[in-house]
């Protein structure tokens, strides 16, 4: 999937209107008809078992082409025998072009715009948002919001038009407040600020109309980010050849688990081992090396006195889970930020990179903040990191280097040129010793020898998708660390490579 912002899907726009010679309102009855139908096969059919009994609409339209929009599926709607009422937030002179020619038409079909009443959201089976568009750019307030408000706490189903109202196209922040849809239709381009942050979660089920444009319109529009599937990562692993061996898998150096944080290298260590990586190499505190092996005999554990003895044995490190930041912490992490082995950085070793940022060379590593971590790399507030995601990482990649992981709802995935967003996960995953796993992983793949993108790519996705299949079988609230690790392990069969015929 190609995701866009905001300017370049206004831009694409207005080339298939001014270069390709598609009116207007052509593209504006394709959208409105696209929403009509996703309205009656999607939200209707499952209102009543009698739809027919549900046919009272509340379309709610602004001035601009999202009203437009707006206007013109009321006509279709009213054409089907629904019980129409539209109602117009602002002035009817300031509705122009394309939108005035759909307001127009409407009226002719026998539908008046009407000044806002809540009673009309009370009354309504199934309200329209087409409000704003991808062109908002500032807060919500004074008679919008009021709408807004009483649209959303009248808990009917909402189909947004293109975005809800209210949502930030580029980012997924909020201009204050927003439509909390659960349904929406967006065209011409798939907006990166519907799959991440506060985006996905206002935006309900998202369905996504082309309206008919050709591959040529979209050449000279580069998108803003890509998302890519579980498969297409999967398929980066090597094959695994008959005569494959431990020491081809490659071998992970994890480092962290001070005092009373042993269990947060033990869940790295387990993603890793689950990730495929041939040897898994602990070094942490020596009285938890014990009680780790126990757990997971598979695990080697060693010492601080070790370390560098570890480090020539190991293809990459991770450092940071349960690291801390005393004068253990701080040693590892210095003898450890200088090797040559690629290496994801996490946790504890963020807030130790940042100060000794200006003398590390070679910054061959995946970074895996999460917003406040990001916050703090950055010194801005986490709001402002959630505010801004696509600049944040921009920014911590400039500063940083490597690959950047932001995590979060829709995590975003940096390298300077390339930007990826997942958008698998859940809310369910939002619990300590989560981002220990997928700093396991991510290591453990570059022990395969995953590049830094590839790695990093393939961890963040096989960690969502792996929270999300745990979620469907015992439910978000009960989703723990160690059961995603599990299955990370079980997802790397859907990629592997047909073994070698003998």
């Amino acid at each position: 999937m190609k995701l866009y912002n905001a300017h370049t899907s206004q831009a694409i726009d207005r080339d298939a209107i001014e270069n390709h010679g598609i009116a207007g309102i052509l593209l504006m009855k394709r959208a409105a008809l696209f929403a009509f139908n996703v309205l009656e096969q999607h939200i209707i059919a499952n209102l009543s078992a009698n739809p027919e009994a549900t046919k009272k609409l509340l379309v709610v339209c602004g001035t601009g082409n999202n009203g437009g929009d707006g206007f013109m599926l009321a006509q279709y709607a009213k054409i089907h025998g629904f019980d129409v009422t539209v109602v117009l937030l602002g002035e009817p002179a300031k509705i122009k072009n394309d939108a005035r020619i759909a307001f127009e038409e409407m009226q002719q079909c026998g539908l008046s715009a009407e000044a806002f009443d809540e009673k009309q959201v009370h009354e309504a089976d199934v309200i329209i948002d087409a409000i704003f568009g991808t062109g908002l750019n500032k807060n919500i307030s004074d008679h919008y919001a009021t709408v807004i408000e009483a649209i959303n706490q009248s808990h009917k189903p909402v189909l947004a038009i293109d975005i809800p109202s209210g949502v930030n196209a580029d980012c997924g922040a909020l201009w204050g407040q927003a439509i909390q849809a659960t349904h929406t239709c967006t065209f011409i381009t798939q907006k990166l600020g519907l799959y991440t942050a506060q985006g996905q979660e206002h935006s309900g089920k998202i369905h996504f109309s082309k309206l008919h444009l050709d591959k040529p319109i979209y050449k000279n529009h580069a998108p803003i980010a890509h998302r890519h599937t579980l498969k297409f990562w999967l398929n980066k692993l090597p094959s695994r050849l008959a005569s494959h061996h431990k020491g081809k898998a490659g071998a992970s150096g994890l480092i962290g688990g001070n005092y009373n944080m042993m269990g947060a290298i033990q869940l790295a260590g387990l993603a890793s081992l689950k990730s495929g990586s041939g040897l898994i190499k602990i070094i942490t505190q020596a009285k938890h090396a014990v009680g780790i092996t126990q757990a997971l005999p598979e695990l080697m554990c060693y010492s601080q006195s070790e370390l560098s003895k570890v480090l020539n044995q190991v293809n990459a490190i991770g450092i940071g889970p349960g690291l801390g930041e005393d004068s253990w912490a701080q040693t590892l992490f210095e003898e450890a930020i200088h090797s040559t082995q690629p290496k994801v950085i996490d946790a504890d070793a963020l807030k130790l990179l940042k100060p000794r940022i200006e003398h590390i060379k070679l910054k061959n590593w995946v970074l895996t903040p999460h917003p406040g971590e990001a916050a703090m790399l950055l010194d801005w507030s986490t709001q402002e990191i959630q505010n801004n995601r696509v600049i944040a990482i921009k920014e911590l990649h400039s500063l940083f280097g490597g690959v950047i992981i932001l995590k979060g709802n829709g995590s975003l995935i940096y390298d300077g040129q390339n930007l990826e967003i997942c958008t698998a996960g859940n809310a369910g995953m939002a619990v300590g010793g989560m981002g220990d796993v997928l700093t396991g992983a991510i290591t453990s793949f570059l022990a395969q020898g995953l590049s830094l993108w590839d790695a990093a790519n393939l961890g963040v996705s096989a960690h969502a998708h792996a929270g999300d299949i745990m979620a469907q079988q015992n439910g978000q609230p009960s989703l723990t660390p160690s059961e995603v690790a599990q299955t990370i392990g079980q997802l790397l069969a859907y990629g592997c490579h047909p073994p070698a015929s003998h």
